[in-house]
């Protein structure tokens, strides 16, 4: 199996209400050359990045309902594991990034970097759309709108059509949490 397909067969379906955004933004980063998903040698990048989109969705979550971000540490290193890399070779991406505090503990390190490729991937997601339109999706697939109808997407295109659909009732919650669309606009720092 190719890391492609790893990532959306268990990194993005682990919770299969996001998994449209998570492909959204996937195949926009393959698009732009930012995760290279078709070259060997490039496993522990192209992990690390999906494993940071789902951070900072958990990160939305938190900051939206008050539920706990539970990605981190172990999803990186148990996800690494299962496509055959080792704890040297995490190490030895993390080392071989000065950016990444490789404090000699490799839990630290390890988390250290997640930390890191999260600021990456969110720089790079308000490069791609504008904080209002990631507030959109983010908020748009973690929502419960069962109050007034059930809504499951089937790909991108019929996130984007509800989302275009109802642009002022998601104008509405912007205002509602406003401190959220700054913490969007301001780089999404965990």
């Amino acid at each position: 199996m190719g890391i492609d397909d790893y990532i959306y067969e268990s990194i993005f379906s682990e919770k299969p209400k996001f998994y449209v955004f998570y492909s959204l933004v996937w195949e926009q980063f393959k698009e732009d050359g930012f995760v290279i998903t078709d070259e060997a040698g490039k496993e522990v990048d192209c992990v690390f990045k999906a494993v940071a989109i789902q951070n900072l969705l958990g990160e939305f979550e938190y900051r939206i309902y008050d539920e706990v971000n539970e990605t981190g540490y172990e999803d990186i290193v148990n996800a690494l594991a299962d496509v055959g890399i080792s704890d040297d070779e995490i190490l030895a991406y993390c080392e071989a990034h000065e950016e990444i505090d490789c404090t000699g503990d490799f839990e630290a390190t390890v988390i250290n970097a997640l930390e890191y490729i999260s600021e990456l991937v969110a720089d790079k997601m308000l490069e791609d759309y504008s904080a209002n339109d990631l507030f959109d999706y983010m908020f748009t697939v973690t929502y419960d709108f069962e109050q007034d109808f059930t809504f499951d997407f089937e790909d991108s295109d019929e996130l984007l059509a509800f989302v275009d659909s109802n642009q002022d009732r998601l104008d509405q919650y912007k205002e509602e949490y406003e401190s959220v669309l700054d913490w969007v606009s301001g780089g999404m720092i965990c």
